[in-house]
């Protein structure tokens, strides 16, 4: 019985080792997609550096808003 216990086991370790390389690989590769890109962000800036120039009437609350 205990044999059988420490087969189980065994068999349990090897699938959460298995499991957590795999959930690790895929949070490794996917974590490059959660920050933002500083490009996405300058355009942002830039346009709204151009809006106010261009017309300066406009409220500034809605120009000061932060990129999504």
């Amino acid at each position: 019985m205990a044999n059988r216990w420490q087969k189980d086991a065994d068999g349990i370790l090897i699938f959460t080792g298995l499991f957590s390389a795999a959930v690790a690989a895929l949070v490794a590769i996917s974590v490059q997609d959660l920050r933002p890109n500083p490009q996405d962000t300058s355009a942002f800036y830039l346009a709204n550096i151009y809006q106010l120039l261009a017309d300066p009437n406009v409220s500034r609350a809605s120009i000061l808003a932060t990129p999504a």
